[in-house]
């Protein structure tokens, strides 16, 4: 009986449920959108860390982020490699550099230097191979910024610190949120591209632990070999990173108040929508109030409106940010989510839902029957 109430009464304005959920899918992207920055973001600032295919990292004491790390001594890897339970350790190189276009424009760019086994660079190439760094001169750029660094075939030529650079290869989806595009290429010409490093010192060690070695019993032996550094996780290192760039700059503050403030009209939006649809509706509560349909019923039929409502409007609006996710998918920050992100947003959007039908619920009970028909 309820849900067959619930139907009726929404059907008989069908533009005006339309409206209805067209307005709550549209706050549900608006959160979405947002969400999904928030995401991307993250995702963009941790994505070298995550894809290195490393256990454990070697850092200088207090490295606040992977984009601002310093110099440490090469021993660190030797170290790392003779701690029981380590598979393999390698040295990576990581710094801010200048890049000279082939038209005399200079950019920052940040430089990472690969050790042997290349942990740590591009996961994905769009052309080339990535064994190419082993060459002389040779560095790998992100096809995105091909146009900002002032290149466009393998094989270009430009100037790092006046020495000369030729593309040798080209990633997909390594982004910066920086502005800085990452170069790579290897850790003894990064060093020498560099002139600050000396021969002897490297920025990270990456270091994968031995099939069935407990990760934190590794980590402690590490820490306990090896002064002066701080070994973290792959997740404790990308969580410092992305709390760096979130909660110490004033970058990662205005992603997250925006987040905010989306998930807020949002709300805003779908309270205002159901509740303006109550009000239409007013007549048809005061006519079962006036026929005895007891309070339960009429909590339940305005509830289960707002919640047809609220999950039509996440259907329409996961119809617009899927489709805006894919097309950002190639942009510096794109449109990112995961389950349970999406799960989160969801319950939001139907928790809102809910909390306007109470509201309206608080309007219908004081209606009395009499005065509504008389109007």
């Amino acid at each position: 009986m309820v849900a067959t109430l619930c139907l009726g009464i929404l059907r008989q304005r069908s533009g005006r449920l339309f409206l209805t959920c067209l307005g709550v899918s549209v706050a549900f992207f608006l959160a979405a959108a947002q969400a999904g920055l928030l995401v991307g973001w993250i995702n963009t600032n941790t994505a070298l860390i995550r894809h290195a295919g490393a256990d454990l990292w070697i850092t200088a004491e207090q490295a606040p982020a992977w984009d601002y790390g310093t110099a440490i001594p090469r021993q660190r890897i030797y170290q790392a490699r003779s701690t029981p339970g380590v598979a393999w350790a390698e040295g990576l190189y990581m710094a801010w550099n200048i890049w000279q276009c082939p038209d005399g424009k200079r950019i920052n760019v940040e430089m990472v230097g690969l050790d042997s086994g290349y942990q740590g660079g591009p996961w994905k190439l769009a052309a080339g191979e990535l064994g190419c760094v082993r060459q002389p001169e040779t560095v790998i750029v992100d096809e995105l910024y091909l146009q900002t660094l002032g290149v466009h075939h393998i094989g270009d030529e430009v100037a790092i610190y006046g020495i000369r650079a030729r593309l040798g290869a080209i990633s997909r989806g390594v982004r910066t949120f920086t502005a800085a595009p990452h170069v790579f290429t290897s850790l003894e010409q990064a060093i020498r591209y560099d002139q600050r490093y000396s021969h002897d010192d490297i920025t990270y060690v990456l270091a994968r632990c031995e099939p069935g070695a407990d990760v934190l019993t590794v980590q402690e032996e590490m820490r306990r070999r090896i002064s002066h550094v701080d070994v973290l996780t792959t997740r404790e290192f990308a969580t410092r990173s992305a709390k760096y760039w979130m909660l110490e700059t004033g970058v990662g503050v205005t992603v997250v108040i925006t987040a905010a403030l989306g998930l807020a009209v949002g709300a805003v939006i779908t309270s205002q929508t159901l509740f303006a649809t109550t009000q239409e509706n007013l007549p048809h509560y005061a006519t079962l109030l006036a026929l005895g349909f007891r309070r339960r019923t009429l909590t339940a039929v305005v509830l289960g409106q707002s919640v047809a409502v609220g999950l039509a409007g996440a259907v329409l609006g996961s119809a617009l940010f899927f489709p805006a996710s894919w097309a950002s998918a190639r942009t510096p920050i794109p449109l990112e989510t995961t389950p349970l992100v999406y799960a989160a947003l969801v319950a939001v959007s139907l928790l809102t839902c809910v909390l306007a039908s109470f509201i309206s619920v608080r309007t219908i009970f004081s209606l009395d029957p009499v005065v509504v028909f008389r109007q």
